[in-house]
C-alpha cells in the first residue's frame, strides 16, 4: 500500500502529524499530571497549574479530558508506540487452530515497545502509583478502571487466539507478565545504573518460564 501522506493533496499527511501532535500532548498531560499528583497530591495542584506546565491552555485541555482526575489516569493505550496493537493482533501465525506458538513472545514483544519510555517517565508513573492508596478518589477510580482495561486487554488477547474472554490460561499469563513489569520497574529504579528496564523485565520472566516449565506431575506413591 502506498503512504498516503504522500498522495499530492497532503491532506492525509496533515491529520497525521495533527494526530501526532494532539497524542503527545495527551501524553504529556497524563505524565504531568502524575507527576504534580506524587509532588502535591491530587488536591494540591490546579487545572490551571497543569496547563501551565504543559504550554497550553485551559480551554485547550478540555478538547483532551473532561477532568484533572481523567488526565491523571489516561488512555489505556498511553504509552504504547503508534500500531503496537494491530502489530500484536496482527502476529498470529496463519493457519494456528488454539493458542498460537507465539503468544508468549508477541506479548512479551508488546511490554517491551510499552517499557520503552524515558528514565522521567518510569519515576513519574512510579511516584505516581506509589502514593496511589493513600488518596481515596484516585483509589476509587482505580479500583473501576483498572479492571475495566484489564477486561478489554483479556478480551483482545482471548480474540486473536480464537478461545473465550474467561480462559484461565490467558488470565495467568497476563497476570505474570503484569506482575514481571511492576517487578522490573521496581528493580531498575533501585539500580538505574545496572541493567535497562527491558533487560530486568525480560529477567522476571525468563525465570517465571525456569518454573513454569517443570513437570507438573510427580510420584506420589510413598516407600515403605
Amino acid at each position: 500500500m502506498e503512504n498516503s501522506a504522500t498522495d499530492g493533496s497532503g491532506c492525509a499527511g496533515t491529520r497525521q502529524t495533527l494526530g501526532t501532535r494532539m497524542q503527545k500532548t495527551r501524553l504529556s498531560l497524563t505524565r504531568h499530571a502524575r507527576e504534580l499528583t506524587a509532588e502535591h497530591g491530587f488536591s494540591g495542584f490546579t487545572v490551571e497549574e497543569l496547563c501551565a506546565r504543559v504550554g497550553i491552555s485551559r480551554r485547550t485541555f478540555f478538547n483532551y479530558f473532561p477532568t484533572k482526575l481523567d488526565a491523571v489516569f489516561g488512555h489505556a493505550d498511553d504509552g504504547l508506540p503508534a500500531g503496537a496493537l494491530e502489530r500484536f493482533m496482527e502476529a498470529r501465525p496463519a493457519g494456528t487452530t488454539g493458542i498460537s506458538p507465539t503468544l508468549l513472545g508477541d506479548l512479551v514483544t508488546l511490554v517491551l515497545e510499552q517499557l520503552s519510555v524515558d528514565d522521567a517517565e518510569i519515576r513519574g508513573a512510579h511516584g505516581f502509583f506509589g502514593i496511589l492508596h493513600k488518596e481515596p478518589e484516585l483509589l476509587e477510580r482505580m479500583m473501576k478502571i483498572g479492571p475495566e482495561r484489564q477486561a478489554e486487554f483479556t478480551a483482545m488477547v482471548a480474540k486473536r487466539e480464537g478461545v473465550a474472554q474467561d480462559h484461565s490460561g490467558i488470565a495467568l499469563l497476563l497476570h505474570t507478565l503484569q506482575f514481571a513489569g511492576i517487578r522490573a520497574i521496581e528493580r531498575y529504579l533501585e539500580s538505574p545504573e545496572g541493567p535497562t528496564l527491558a533487560e530486568e523485565f525480560l529477567h522476571v520472566m525468563s525465570q517465571a518460564r525456569e518454573l513454569f516449565a517443570q513437570d507438573l506431575h510427580h510420584d506420589t506413591e510413598h516407600t515403605a
